[in-house]
This record gives C-alpha cells, sequence and structure tokens, in this order.
C-alpha cells in the first residue's frame, strides 16, 4: 500500500506539470514558469473530467469506463505535451532551480511553512462531518464500480439523480485516482489529496503575489507570508477561507474556494494587465469547467466572478472582444445552471 500511496504523489505531482506545458509552451518564454505550468495542468485536468465524467454519469456508466476514456485522454495530452515541448522541459526546470536559489530567507521561511501545513496529514488526519457524504461517494463508486449511482448514505441505487451533486462530480475524480492507483479512497482524500492541493493552494496565492508585485519580488515574498499566517489563525470560525484550504481541502468545494476562485483573481488580473492570447481564454474556459466539476457552488460564484471582472476589464480597457471572450468562456457555467433547473 505504502509504494501505491507513493507512485500515486509521484502521478499527482509530474502529470499536472506535463499537461499544464501545452498551455505554457504558447506563452512567451518570460511566462514559461514551472509553477504556472503545474497549475494550468490541474485546471485542465479537472475541467476535462467535467466534460467527460457527465455525459456518463447521465447514462449511468462503470468507473470503469470513465477511467479508460479519461485517463486515455490524459496520456495522449501527456505524450503531446512531451512531442511539442520536449525542447522546453530542461529548461524550465533550469529557471525553476535558478529562482529557488534567489529566494531570500524569508521566501525559503514561506516554503518551509507552506510544507509544514502539507506534511501535517502525512501523519495525522482531521474527519469531517460531510466526508460521510463527499468520501463516502466515492469509496461507493470504486466498491460498486458505479459513478455516483448509489447513495452514499444508504446504499441503494439512486432513481433520480440529486441536482445538487450530480453537476459537480469531484468525489467521482477522487474515486478515479483510487481506481487507477489501488489507494482506499479514503487515503487519496485525507493524505494524497490533501497534501497536493494544499501545496496548489499556495502556488496560486504566490502567483497572484507575483503579479501583484512583478517588479517587487521581495514584497510577493511579503505577501505570501502574511496570507500564510492569516490562514495559519483563521480557525475562529469554521466558514473561513483559511479554513476550508488547510483543514477540507480534499472537498469540492474547498478546492473552489482555496484555489480555484483565486486562480480567477490571478487570470483576472493578467487580463487587466496584459494582452490575453487565446491560450489564456482556453485556460479560462477549462478553469469555468473545473469551477463546475468542484462544486454546485462553484457553477454560479465562478461565472459571477469572472463576469464582474470581465465588465472591470472593459471600463478599463475598452476592449470589447475580451469583454466577449470572458462571457463566452462561462458557457459552461450556464449550461451546467440551466441542466440545474431541469433536475429540479
Amino acid at each position: 500500500m505504502l509504494a501505491n500511496i507513493l507512485f500515486l504523489f509521484v502521478l499527482m505531482m509530474i502529470v499536472p506539470w506535463m499537461v499544464g506545458m501545452l498551455y505554457t509552451g504558447c506563452l512567451p518564454e518570460e511566462r514559461r514558469q514551472m509553477s504556472l505550468s503545474w497549475i494550468a495542468g490541474w485546471i485542465i485536468l479537472w475541467g476535462l473530467f467535467e466534460i467527460v465524467a457527465l455525459p456518463l454519469i447521465f447514462q449511468r456508466k462503470s468507473l470503469r469506463l470513465l477511467c479508460v476514456i479519461y485517463g486515455g485522454i490524459i496520456l495522449g495530452l501527456i505524450v503531446l505535451a512531451l512531442v511539442l515541448n520536449r525542447r522546453r522541459i530542461f529548461p524550465m526546470l533550469k529557471r525553476a532551480f535558478c529562482s529557488g536559489r534567489q529566494l531570500s530567507f524569508l521566501g525559503w521561511g514561506n516554503i518551509m511553512l507552506i510544507l509544514l501545513q502539507a506534511g501535517v496529514y502525512l501523519r495525522y488526519m482531521h474527519i469531517d462531518d460531510d466526508d460521510a457524504f463527499y468520501v463516502g461517494a466515492a469509496t461507493t463508486g470504486v466498491a460498486t464500480d458505479t459513478i455516483f449511482s448509489v447513495n452514499p448514505y444508504t446504499g441503494a441505487v439512486y432513481g433520480k439523480l440529486p441536482s445538487r451533486y450530480v453537476l459537480s462530480p469531484f468525489f467521482s475524480f477522487t474515486a478515479f485516482l483510487s481506481k487507477i492507483s489501488g489507494v482506499h479512497a479514503a487515503i487519496v482524500a485525507h493524505v494524497v489529496l490533501a497534501a497536493i492541493l494544499i501545496l496548489t493552494a499556495y502556488i496560486v496565492y504566490a502567483m497572484i503575489g507575483r503579479k501583484l508585485f512583478q517588479d517587487q519580488p521581495k514584497y510577493a515574498e511579503y505577501f505570501l507570508f502574511f496570507l500564510i499566517i492569516i490562514t495559519l489563525f483563521s480557525g475562529y470560525t469554521v466558514y473561513t477561507q483559511g479554513i476550508f484550504t488547510i483543514v477540507r481541502i480534499w472537498q469540492g468545494k474547498a478546492v473552489f474556494c482555496g484555489i480555484l476562485a483565486p486562480m480567477i483573481c490571478y487570470m483576472m488580473l493578467h487580463f487587466c494587465s496584459e494582452q490575453g492570447r487565446k491560450a489564456d481564454w482556453w485556460l479560462l474556459f477549462f478553469l469555468m469547467c473545473a469551477c463546475c466539476m468542484v462544486s454546485s457552488m462553484g457553477i454560479m460564484l465562478g461565472a459571477v466572478m469572472t463576469g464582474i471582472f470581465g465588465i472591470v476589464n472593459l471600463m478599463k480597457n475598452r476592449d470589447l472582444k475580451s469583454f466577449i471572450y470572458t462571457i463566452l468562456c462561462c458557457i459552461p457555467n450556464v449550461v451546467c445552471a440551466g441542466i440545474y433547473v431541469l433536475l429540479r
């Protein structure tokens, strides 16, 4: 089992980075950062999962079929990324290494604090009441070889799929990881996903800091440090973003609050400061698909946040074309909202 867990850790560290190179490979040299590739890879993977999983859920297909189709798509993307970016891999690794050498004492302190938070889940575990559904749905899917066809509370087959959860099958993503690795779904959620997603969240925050303080990297490090401290001391209520990030990040709604909502902010900061490329708009489209995949709350809030930023960008830059692209990227949210209304 330990070997399977280590294998899954390695897989989740490497695969998103390789898939994300399909995005960063279309960007200028200065934006081809390893961190951006990793985050973009996760967004693409989650967005594709929503596109692939939803039709299979409504057709009551098996989890095994989902693994074959989705796994095949991922494998194809990896091969394509390696072919297109074979000459960019080592320069990207070299730049990441050089950036690490340039970090100040505070920067290394930030890394240690982040690794400490992620490392807690390698030894300890937080039990949340919502796991009765989210982790239960994942373990039920693996045990019955179904994609959200069986009620995790009762074990009975759903007659009518619940509209609140069916459009956001993040728990089925957990089941997919469990199925391909042989690791129990509860361990995938509470250990592997918890550690990986905490790192992912802080990478997004670091990217926002670099975007806000492009010419002052030291201020970006201070930004990340204060954000880490605020997150660590946000336990005064169970509803803060900090608690969702470091205590229940393996749940879909926490992924939206801790990773995807900040990523929307990053993308819109980019669009307000620079002209968006085609690759940027495709990433925003997959980001909206990912918002739909992780939580029903993300279906509406993702579109609302993106729409507001689109209006601000229109008022600031007078760029109607960018505003139209922003609205088009929200089509997945509109479609999912329409399906939700029909299911209700």
